[in-house]
C-alpha cells in the first residue's frame, strides 16, 4: 500500500530570485491587523460572531494578568527522561505561550496598557529559556542533548523542532502587533532569539528528520513557523527568497502524505496543526506577494481543505482513528478560510458552529489570533449533506449512513491501511459505529502522551494495540506492526438496502497464525438502522478466531447476546451460531488528561471478545448490531 502521493506541486519549481522579485514589487500587506488598525480591532470586539470570544479573551487575561510566570526548572525537564513524563515540564510551559497570547490579544483590543508589562515578563521569560526544544523533541545525542537535558551550543547546530518552530512565530507575530507599544530592547531581543534559535539553524541546515519523507504534520509545522517569522522580522527580500523556496521544496513531501481524497491517517487534530500551519503560511506569503505565490494553488490542497466533512460522524465528531480524538472541532479560523476560499459552505458552517459549541478558543495562540482576524464577518450556518457512503481511496477510509441528513442519524466508519501510518495504531479492520452523538464501538483514538507511547512499548499501550481496537485475534496474535501488514479492499458494494465494505486481513498478522485467509465484511442495513460484521477465516492447520468489540460505553452479556448502554443511544449485538462471548470491563483503561477536551482524566474501556472456537480449519464469526 502506497503511504507517499506524487501530488502536482508547483511551488516545486518556484525561485528565491523570483520571490524576492515579488516581495520587492508587492505591497508590504498581512493578513492580521496591527494594534494601530483601531477600527479592525473594533469590528471584531462588535462583530456578532467574535464578540463574544474577544470577551471571553479579556476575561481569562484578566483572572491571570498579576500571576507569576509560570517557572520551568530543569528537574521538571528532566522528568521526560527519568520517567517520560511530559506534563510536568509542557504543562506551565504551555501557560506561558497562551497567557502571552491572551495579553497581547488583549491588549489589541482593550487599548489601555495595562497587559503591556505582562507581555514583557512572558516575552522575556521564553527569550532567557536554556532551549525552545521540549524535553520529548530534545535530541540526547552529545551535541544538543546531553541524558535529557539540553547542551550549549552554536547557532548552526541548534535544532529545529515543532517547539522552536511555533516559538519563532509566536515572537515575530507579538512584535508586528504591538510593535511600538512594546519596550525597545524586547524588540531586539526578540529579534536576536529568533534568529539564532530558529532562522540560522533552519537556513543553514538540511538534517532534519522532518525535512524529508516520509513525514507528517511536523513538516508543515516546522517549515512553516520560521518563514512566517522570517516575513515578519527580516526586511532582506533575497534572504527571504530563500527560506520561503526552502521551505516550498519541502512543503511538497508534507502534502504528499495526502491520498488523492485529501486523506490523511492523522486524524483531524493533526489536520488542524500540522494543515493549518500550511495554510498560515500560505496566507502570509500570498499577501506579501500579491497573490503571485500561493500554496494553496496546488490541486490537492483543496481535496485536503474538505477532509472535515469527508470523516464526520456528526458536526463536532470526527472519526477517531489513530490518535485522534472524536470531540474535536475543526479550527474556527482554518475552516472558516478554506471555506470561503474553495467556495465551500459547508466547511464556513463548521467554523461557525465551532463558535456556537464554545469550542473557538483553544491552546494555541495562532489560532485564537486568527479566529479573531479572521472571522468577524462569518456568514450564516448552512446545512451540510453527506453522501450515504463514502470511500476515501488511498487511506481506505470507508464511511455509511443510515440517514445522510441527519446530524444524529447511524453512521459506520470502518478503515483498511496498514500498521505503518503516521500515529500508527494496529488496528486494520477496526470500525466505529456512531449515533446521536456517542460511538457505541469506537476506536480509542490518543491517550496521553508519554514517552514509552513514541518508544519500544507503543504496542503494549491498549490505545495502540490490536487487543485496545474492534478486530480479530487470530490463534491468540494481534496484528504485527509495519508497511507490510496491511489491509487490501476486496469487495465494496453500495445498494438499495445494503452498503458494505470487504477488507482481507490475512497480511496483518505475523506468520506464526497460520492464516491463510482472514476476511472481515462491515455492512450496513440503513432503514433497519442494522449493522451486520463478518469475520472468516481459513488456516494452514487448525487455529482460533476470536473478534473484539471496544466501547468506552458498558457492556454486559446475556443470553447470547451483547447490550451496550451508550448515554443517549444503546445497541444490541447478537452473534450467529454459539460462539462463547466474554465481556471485560478495563477500569481507568485510557488516561487522557494530556486532553484539552477530556471531561475526565481516565476511562473505563468495555471489551467484548466473542469466540468462534478452534475445531476446524475454517472459522467464521458473524455478529449484527441493532441500534
Amino acid at each position: 500500500m502506497r503511504t507517499q502521493y506524487d501530488h502536482e506541486y508547483q511551488p516545486g519549481d518556484w525561485t528565491a530570485e523570483g520571490i524576492a522579485r515579488a516581495l520587492r514589487s508587492a505591497d508590504e500587506s498581512y493578513p492580521i491587523p496591527r494594534y494601530g488598525d483601531e477600527a479592525a480591532w473594533r469590528r471584531i470586539r462588535t462583530s456578532d460572531v467574535t464578540g463574544p470570544l474577544a470577551e471571553t479573551v479579556l476575561t481569562k487575561a484578566e483572572e491571570v494578568r498579576d500571576e507569576p510566570v509560570p517557572r520551568l526548572p530543569a528537574s521538571k525537564y528532566l522528568d521526560y527522561e527519568r520517567e517520560g513524563v511530559r506534563g510536568s515540564f509542557q504543562d506551565p510551559k504551555a501557560r506561558q505561550i497562551h497567557r502571552l497570547s491572551l495579553f497581547s490579544l488583549a491588549e489589541c483590543l482593550e487599548r489601555e496598557g495595562r497587559y503591556l508589562d505582562p507581555v514583557l515578563d512572558y516575552a522575556w521569560a521564553i527569550c532567557e529559556q536554556s532551549t525552545w526544544v521540549l524535553p520529548a523533541h530534545l535530541p540526547d545525542d552529545g551535541t544538543v542533548g546531553l541524558e535529557g537535558l539540553p547542551l550549549p551550543v552554536r547557532p548552526k547546530e541548534n535544532h529545529v523542532a515543532l517547539h522552536p518552530a511555533e516559538m519563532g512565530q509566536l515572537l515575530g507575530e507579538l512584535d508586528y502587533l504591538l510593535g511600538d507599544q512594546l519596550h525597545p530592547a524586547l524588540g531586539d531581543r526578540i529579534r536576536a532569539e529568533v534568529e539564532e534559535r530558529v532562522l540560522t539553524p533552519y537556513e543553514a541546515r538540511d538534517d532534519f528528520h522532518w525535512r524529508d519523507p516520509p513525514v507528517n504534520n511536523w513538516n508543515a509545522v516546522c517549515n512553516a513557523g520560521p518563514v512566517i517569522a522570517a516575513l515578519y522580522l527580516l526586511d532582506d527580500p533575497d534572504r527571504l527568497g530563500r527560506l520561503v523556496a526552502k521551505a516550498a521544496s519541502s512543503l511538497r513531501h508534507y502534502l504528499a502524505g495526502f491520498d488523492p481524497n485529501g486523506c490523511t491517517a492523522e486524524g483531524i487534530d493533526y489536520w488542524n496543526y500540522g494543515f493549518g500551519n500550511y495554510v498560515q503560511l500560505a496566507v502570509q506569503l500570498a499577501e506579501r506577494t500579491g497573490g503571485e505565490y500561493d500554496l494553496l494553488s496546488v490541486p490537492v490542497a483543496e481535496r485536503i481543505a474538505t477532509y472535515p466533512l469527508k470523516v464526520e460522524l456528526s458536526p463536532g465528531h470526527y472519526v477517531p482513528f489513530s490518535d485522534a480524538v472524536e470531540g474535536t472541532w475543526p479550527s474556527a479560523y482554518l475552516a472558516a478560510r478554506l471555506g470561503e476560499r474553495f467556495d465551500k459552505p459547508g466547511l464556513v458552517t463548521r467554523g461557525r458552529q465551532a463558535f456556537a459549541a464554545g469550542s473557538a478558543l483553544g491552546a494555541k495562540g495562532d489560532a485564537n489570533l486568527r479566529t479573531l482576524a479572521w472571522c468577524a464577518d462569518l456568514p450564516e450556518a448552512s446545512s451540510t449533506d453527506h453522501p450515504r457512503q463514502r470511500f476515501l481511496q488511498g487511506y481506505d477510509w470507508w464511511f455509511a449512513r443510515a440517514t445522510p441528513g441527519d446530524p444524529d442519524g447511524l453512521v459506520v466508519a470502518a478503515k483498511g491501511g496498514h500498521n505503518d501510518e503516521p500515529h500508527n495504531h494496529n488496528d486494520c479492520g477496526s470500525f466505529v459505529v456512531y449515533r446521536r452523538g456517542e460511538s457505541l464501538l469506537t476506536d480509542l483514538g490518543r491517550p496521553t502522551y508519554t514517552g514509552s507511547y513514541f518508544g519500544d512499548d507503543r504496542y503494549e499501550h491498549l490505545a495502540a494495540r490490536s487487543l485496545g481496537h474492534s478486530v480479530p485475534l487470530v490463534d491468540g496474535y494481534e496484528q504485527a506492526p509495519g508497511a507490510d501488514r496491511a489491509a487490501a479492499v476486496v469487495d465494496r458494494s453500495e445498494g438499495a438496502a445494503e452498503d458494505s465494505i470487504t477488507f482481507e486481513l490475512a497480511e496483518c498478522y505475523p506468520r506464526e497464525a497460520g492464516i491463510d485467509s482472514l476476511t472481515r465484511t462491515v455492512a450496513l442495513e440503513g432503514e433497519r438502522e442494522r449493522v451486520h460484521v463478518a469475520d472468516e477465516a481459513s488456516f494452514e492447520g487448525e487455529g482460533s478466531l476470536e473478534s473484539m468489540l471496544i466501547s468506552y460505553d458498558p457492556m454486559t452479556a446475556a443470553d447470547g447476546a451483547i447490550e451496550i448502554d451508550g448515554e443517549r443511544s444503546a445497541a444490541t449485538v447478537v452473534p450467529e451460531g454459539s460462539p462463547s462471548i466474554r465481556v471485560e470491563h478495563l477500569e481507568d483503561a485510557i488516561d487522557t488528561s494530556g486532553h484539552t477536551t477530556a471531561n475526565e482524566d481516565l476511562h473505563d474501556v468495555w471489551r467484548a471478545r466473542i469466540d468462534a472456537g478452534r475445531d476446524e480449519t475454517l472459522r467464521r464469526i458473524c455478529r449484527h448490531l441493532a441500534v
